[in-house]
């Protein structure tokens, strides 16, 4: 998701590579297919992904 996210953001297939440590053609076949479901997701209602904050993050043992 991270990939698909980072498309939508405006990163470049090259970047997105670089950073994954893959060739911006694997990039670009992730998108391809990958992303139409993600626009799927989205349009359906789907509940959105969780994001973890500080405060949702139980504090360590001491």
């Amino acid at each position: 998701m991270a990939i698909l996210r980072a498309r939508e953001e405006g990163a470049t297939f090259g970047a997105i590579a670089a950073a994954a440590g893959t060739s911006s053609q694997a990039v670009q076949e992730i998108v391809r297919r990958h992303g139409r479901l993600r626009r799927q997701e989205e349009s359906s209602g789907a509940a959105p992904e969780p994001v973890l904050t500080q405060a949702s993050v139980a504090p360590a043992a001491e």
